[in-house]
Parts: structure tokens; sequence; C-alpha cells
């Protein structure tokens, strides 16, 4: 495990949830609506809690140039998750492809949630 938990600002949970529905599914996480209106996301392992993701509602929030980035095991990985995303309704969609300009064996695919935040899935 390599992070806790991560605090994902969007500037409207509704519009969000369903894409980080589908597109963290594709990783095993779980989805539970929060009494503030917040979205918690979290993946169990041997029926503990290891990761967790919370969609928070900041009306103000703008998107920045920050990138979160999503290990995938394999190419097909990447390919099969960057489908799920785009199918979520992901934006400024880059179908995934190598990227010799990081290393050899990057593999990647980019894009926007519904609110303009960057992610990726990469493979290495």
């Amino acid at each position: 495990m390599v992070f806790d938990h991560v605090d994902l600002r969007v500037a409207d949970v509704a519009r969000c949830k369903s894409f980080y529905d589908a597109f963290l599914k594709e990783y095993g996480f779980r989805g539970k609506a929060q009494p503030d209106g917040s979205q918690l996301y979290y993946r169990l392992e041997e029926r503990a809690v290891r990761e967790v993701i919370v969609l928070n509602g900041t009306a103000d929030h703008r998107p920045n140039a920050n990138r979160l980035a999503f290990f995938a095991a394999t190419r097909a990985d990447v390919d099969r998750i960057a489908a799920a995303a785009q199918s979520a309704g992901a934006r400024a969609y880059e179908a995934p492809g190598a990227c010799p300009e990081y290393t050899a064996s990057y593999y990647a695919a980019f894009f926007e949630d519904p609110d303009g935040n960057r992610l990726e899935v990469v493979c290495r």
C-alpha cells in the first residue's frame, strides 16, 4: 500500500459520482455515500480497508495541472480501465498508447473526470 487516502476535491459530487463509481470499480473500490454529501470509496484486502478515496464537494473548486496517476499491471489493464473511464464520461480523453518520452515501457491513457481533474492509468 502506497497511500492511505486521497481527498479529491470536485465542484459537484453528484455530477462526478457515476464516473468514479465506474472508474474505481475497475480497481476494486466500493462506494458509500456520506452524511455530509461526500462520497467515500474504499478498497478491501483480506477484509481490511486499504486505500480510500473521498470525493469532497467544494462549490468553488477549479481543476489545476495536478494529475493523479493510477497503476495498472499490464497494458491490457490500461486498455480495459481507460475504456471504463471513457464509457463513464471521461473528458479530454487520450486513448492508451506508448509514451517513450517518459520511459521505453511507459504505456498510459490520460483523461479528466467530469469536473476537469486530471487522471491517468499507467503501466510501466
